[in-house]
């Protein structure tokens, strides 16, 4: 159904999402009116601190947001379709097959009771009308391709039975196996050895190029910089600037992108001290008025402290080879775009 529907335009639109936990002391937006592209053939990065709302944004675009959270606007176009619109049974008929995530701890996600090798078989034979012993012999394939040493011995292990990093394989295995127009990796590779993170990295490439989308998803500015077209950088629940990959590390406009480079290049070099962001995230359930970076920013104006910025552009109105333009939401650039700024 979606493969004809999404041929030649995007894979994923995201348009004025809105996802909030409701909880005694009151309502914490933890998605606050995201909206952002997925191009087919090409990895979209989303980078920021933990808790701006990376993985919020991913689960509420699988519909696996749990009480007492709520997807509570806005649209998640997959290939043309609402994803939340959709009943639940409808979107595990698409889950696998059309879209998959890979999860940041697998140990969650993994069934405990049981082998991982059958848990990736079964992912295959829910969607696909194959023999368990084509089913196997596929599952054996992936688990070599994603790394995994003497993967028929390993498919006959349970999760418990495997280190933290083979686990992730397993995962990785089982997001990919069916090679979905849509992949999102949440932290795929955080607790991969260099090694296994470079193939792991190259896979998801190849993947690209065989026409899936990927939806990335890391506070690691290094695997950002390596593998992505686009990056999105959130900060408390919101995309603050959006641009291609060389333009967001060679011209960021943000003072928030700024310090998260800042940060990034110095543990890198030999510097006396580690350059960090001054002060805290804040409190989702009372953010402060105006510009929420605005209690860290070193280049706060009166203005910032009263009013919420709008996305401006900051570059070129047109981004290059098809992308989305460089966006920020920021008073120190650019000026309105036109529309809702997309």
């Amino acid at each position: 159904m979606l493969r004809s529907e999404r041929a030649g335009g995007k894979t994923l639109e995201i348009r004025h999402l809105n996802t909030s936990f409701f909880t005694m002391k009151g309502e914490a937006r933890v998605v606050n009116d995201v909206s952002l592209d997925v191009y087919p053939g090409r990895i979209t990065g989303i980078v920021g601190e933990s808790g701006c709302g990376k993985s919020m944004t991913a689960r509420s675009v699988m519909g696996l947001v749990k009480y007492p959270g709520k997807v509570v606007g806005g649209e998640i176009l997959l290939g043309g379709v609402d994803m939340a619109a959709l009943s639940e049974k409808e979107r595990c008929a698409l889950r696998g097959s059309e879209i998959s995530m890979i999860f940041q701890e697998p140990m969650t996600s993994l069934n405990p009771l049981m082998k991982v090798g059958r848990q990736v078989e079964e992912t295959i034979r829910i969607h696909e009308k194959v023999t368990r012993a084509e089913a196997r012999e596929r599952t054996e394939a992936m688990f070599t391709q994603v790394g995994i040493s003497d993967a028929g011995q390993r498919m006959e292990c349970y999760p418990h039975q495997l280190s933290g990093g083979l686990r992730q394989r397993v995962m990785i295995a089982m997001a990919m196996i069916l090679k979905p127009k849509l992949l999102i990796a949440d932290e795929p590779t955080t607790a991969l050895d260099v090694t296994v993170e470079a193939q792991i990295l190259r896979l998801m490439r190849s993947l690209c190029d065989s026409g899936t989308s990927i939806l990335l998803i890391s506070h690691n500015l290094g695997v950002i910089a390596q593998v992505c077209d686009y990056v999105y950088v959130m900060y408390a629940g919101r995309v603050v600037e959006q641009a291609d990959t060389f333009t967001l590390f060679d011209h960021p406009v943000h003072p928030y992108t700024k310090g998260l480079l800042k940060a990034a290049s110095s543990i890198r070099s030999d510097a006396a001290r580690l350059d960090t962001i001054p002060g805290v995230v804040p409190d989702l359930l009372h953010l402060p008025p105006g510009c929420s970076f605005s209690p860290r920013c070193e280049q706060c104006m009166e203005q910032c402290v009263k009013e919420v910025p709008d996305m401006t552009f900051a570059g070129a109105q047109d981004g290059p080879a098809g992308l989305s333009a460089h966006l920020v939401r920021c008073f120190l650039a650019g000026v309105p775009p036109k529309g809702d700024g997309i």
